[in-house]
């Protein structure tokens, strides 16, 4: 297997290094064979379309792929010191360029993720599984170009991401996040408390401060977007969608330490304060994906509005504060399911008008300062459906 580092840039938006490099394609299919588990939930493979296969018949021709973009993470890359990130067009030592692809090289498949480039590496995957055994030898020996983004947090990566793919094929927000979530785990897994499952664990959640891999990328988006509701159909909204969480990511992105990633990582730490408060007796009310989108998009909603921003933290100390004394009676547990076991499965879907319940029910305790308890917001919320 062949690796090599060609050159360094810094992305002076995102605070980040590349690395431009080639490998073989015996080095990049193997070193992306975890990133396969995520084509299922990444858009669909395109598998009937003519430029697919023509795609395949000019790869097996020995066609040069466009450059697929990649994000490695846990990268011992202590060189990059070595370059002023202000000079606009970095020239690395050879032997810097050697220590840095030395660094990269041996990764693991689990510490890479594919940020553009999937239909590709799938077409590369299909084309090699067609070919007889004695073209596969020199099939695995041919160049590939790759740009690589090193230790990139996850809302750059984010960023990254969400622009790449806007003037593309759609492609759902949620499937892109989904895509990321591996990243989105790193960046959470020191919260104190939390217990990230994913779905290989094969376990449940059965104590507080649990979250499914899942149900966490989904909360991202649901805080992101502000809403609620994260699977668009309707592609004119998504498209608004994605420019918003787009505009949002790039004002976070300006803050000084270039990963603003303090908003939605608040929202967490305050879901397992108040997850714990409750308890294993109430491990449902968070064990609830429902409950944590609409909580998590009112948490979004009040950290972008302006009017909201400065009441989010004062009212969210003031709930957390009230549920280490009686979280039931703090978060109004109860009246929240009763409101939730009367919604009208015939005129409702109930999954939509949960989220929306708790949504505005807990964006009211925003907008209120934490003055009104969670039972009064709950009442009023119910009056809005």
């Amino acid at each position: 297997m062949q690796f090599e580092v060609l050159g360094i840039e810094y992305d002076s938006r995102i605070n980040n290094f590349m690395v431009n490099a080639r490998a073989d394609y015996e080095w990049y299919l193997a070193k992306t064979q975890g990133s396969e588990e995520n084509l299922a939930i990444q858009r669909d493979i395109i598998k009937g379309s003519k430029p697919y296969k023509n795609l395949r018949a000019d790869i097996r021709s020995g066609c040069i792929l466009p450059t697929i973009v990649l994000a490695a993470r846990e990268v011992d890359v202590e060189v990059f010191n070595n370059y002023d990130q202000t000079d606009g067009f970095l020239k690395a030592s050879s032997d810097d360029l050697e220590t840095i692809g030395n660094a990269i090289k041996d990764i693991t498949p689990a510490r890479i993720d594919i940020v553009d480039g999937l239909q590709r590496t799938n077409a590369l995957r299909e084309t090699f599984a067609g070919l007889d055994d004695a073209d596969k030898s020199q099939f695995l020996q041919r160049s590939l170009r790759l740009e690589i983004w090193v230790n990139i947090p996850f809302f750059p990566l984010a960023y990254r991401m969400l622009l790449l793919n806007a003037g593309q094929r759609p492609m759902s927000m949620k499937h892109q996040i989904d895509i990321l979530s591996g990243g989105l785990a790193n960046d959470l897994q020191d919260l104190d408390g939390i217990e990230i499952l994913r779905l290989k664990d094969h376990k449940r959640r059965v104590r507080p401060g649990q979250y499914h891999l899942s149900t966490l990328s989904q909360a991202f988006q649901a805080w992101m977007q502000r809403s609620p509701n994260v699977d668009r159909t309707n592609l004119v909204v998504e498209t608004m969608v994605v420019d918003e969480a787009l505009e949002s990511l790039g004002i976070d992105l300006s803050d000084d330490d270039g990963n603003q990633r303090d908003g939605f990582r608040q929202f967490v730490e305050w879901m397992i304060q108040l997850d714990r408060s409750l308890g294993e007796q109430q491990n449902r009310f968070f064990g609830n994906d429902t409950v944590v989108l609409g909580f998590a998009a009112a948490i979004g909603f009040a950290h972008k509005n302006e009017t909201l921003q400065d009441r989010l933290e004062s009212a969210m100390d003031a709930l957390v504060a009230q549920a280490a004394i009686n979280a039931e009676e703090a978060l109004g547990v109860e009246i929240f399911e009763q409101l939730r076991r009367s919604i009208d499965t015939r005129r409702s879907n109930v999954g939509e008008a949960t989220r929306g319940l708790v949504f505005r029910a807990f964006r009211e305790y925003i907008m209120q300062d934490g003055t009104s308890p969670m039972s009064e917001c709950w009442a009023q919320s119910a009056s809005m459906s």
